[in-house]
C-alpha cells in the first residue's frame, strides 16, 4: 500500500520544494495545504507536477492561525481529502518546513516493520499538564488575532479575551467533557484505520475543541488516547524520536532551525523525519541515509 503525506505550509518556498522532491516516489501521494493568505507561494506551486509521485495541491485552503481551531480544520481536512483517494498503509502530517532524512526505501522498511502502530507523541510531566488544563479548561475567543500584535484589531480583541479569561478564573469555571485530554507535537503518523476512526469523530472534535487554546496539540493524541487506539501506540511517551519519528528540538528553540554543523546528529538519528528547516540548509539528497 501506498503512504499519504499531508503537508502543511505558507513560508519557505525552497525548504517545500526540497521536501517535495524528496517524497517524489512512485509509492507515495502528496497532499499539499498552502495557506489562503500564501497567494505568491500558491501560484509558485499551482503548476508543480512530481515525476512519480500522485500529487495534490488542495483548491480551497484555509487561512490558517497560530493556536486556533483553523489548524484542526486544516488538518481534518488534509486527512479527510487523503483518506478519500485511499486506503494507504500510514498518512503523514508534515509541515513544508520538514524535511525526509532517510531513504524512501529505509522509510518503507520502517513502517512496513512497525505497521499498525500509531506514531503519536505525547508531552508528559507536571508543566505540561498544568499547560493542558489552563488551554482546554476554559473559553478563549478572537484565537484567530493571537499573533496580530501591534494592530487595531489585537488592541480590540485583547482585551475581551483577557476579561473573558480573568472572569472565568475567578468563577471556578471549567468546561465539561467526558474526555481525558493528552497533548504533543501535532505532527504524526497514524494508520489507516485509525485516521478513519478520527475522521468519524470530526464533529465532536470541532465542537469540543472550537475556542480552546492551541488545539492542534491535542486533538489527535485526545482521540487516540480515548479509544482502544491507545493500545497500538508506538511509544506513548515525550521521545519525540521514538514516538513520532521525528527529530524536533525544542530545548534550543521553539523549535530549533536545524544548521549544517547538525548534519552529521541528522543522519546518524533514527528518526525519519527532521522539523525545521530554512532555505540558508536543506538536507541533503536522503537517498545516502539508507
Amino acid at each position: 500500500m501506498k503512504h499519504a503525506f499531508l503537508i502543511i505550509a505558507h513560508n519557505e518556498p525552497e525548504v517545500l520544494a526540497a521536501l517535495l522532491r524528496q517524497l517524489d516516489d512512485e509509492r507515495n501521494d502528496i497532499y499539499l495545504h498552502i495557506d489562503a493568505r500564501s497567494t505568491a507561494m500558491r501560484e509558485q506551486f499551482a503548476a508543480y507536477r512530481p515525476l512519480r509521485a500522485g500529487f495534490y495541491l488542495l483548491p480551497h485552503p484555509n487561512a490558517v492561525c497560530w493556536g486556533d481551531i483553523s489548524q484542526v480544520e486544516t488538518e481534518l481536512l488534509l486527512f479527510d481529502t487523503a483518506f478519500g483517494r485511499g486506503p494507504y498503509l500510514y498518512y503523514h502530517l508534515l509541515s513544508g518546513t520538514d524535511q525526509v532524512i532517510k531513504s524512501q526505501d529505509y522509510l518503507y522498511r520502517f513502517f512496513e516493520r512497525n505497521a499498525g502502530k500509531e506514531f503519536v507523541h505525547f508531552w508528559s510531566g507536571v508543566g505540561h499538564e498544568k499547560d493542558l488544563r489552563r488551554k482546554v479548561s476554559r473559553y478563549y475567543i478572537f484565537t484567530k488575532h493571537l499573533k496580530d500584535k501591534g494592530t487595531a484589531v489585537h488592541r480590540l480583541t485583547a482585551p475581551l479575551r483577557n476579561g473573558l479569561l480573568l472572569l472565568q478564573k475567578i468563577t471556578g469555571f471549567r468546561r465539561r467533557t467526558d474526555w481525558e485530554f493528552r497533548k504533543g507535537s501535532q505532527w504524526v503518523s497514524i494508520t489507516h484505520d485509525f485516521c478513519q476512526y478520527l475522521l468519524s469523530r470530526k464533529s465532536e472534535i470541532l465542537a469540543r475543541f472550537a475556542h480552546t487554546l492551541c488545539p492542534d496539540e491535542i486533538f489527535v493524541q485526545t482521540v487516540l488516547w480515548n479509544s482502544d487506539f491507545r493500545n497500538n501506540t508506538a511509544y506513548a511517551d515525550d521521545d519525540m524520536v521514538r514516538a513520532a519519528a521525528r527529530a524536533i528540538d525544542w530545548q534550543r528553540g521553539s523549535p530549533y532551525v536545524w544548521q549544517e554543523t547538525d548534519e552529521e546528529y541528522l543522519a546518524e538519528c533514527p528518526a525519519i523525519f527532521a522539523r525545521k528547516f530554512s532555505k540558508h540548509y536543506i538536507f541533503p539528497n536522503q537517498q545516502k541515509y539508507n
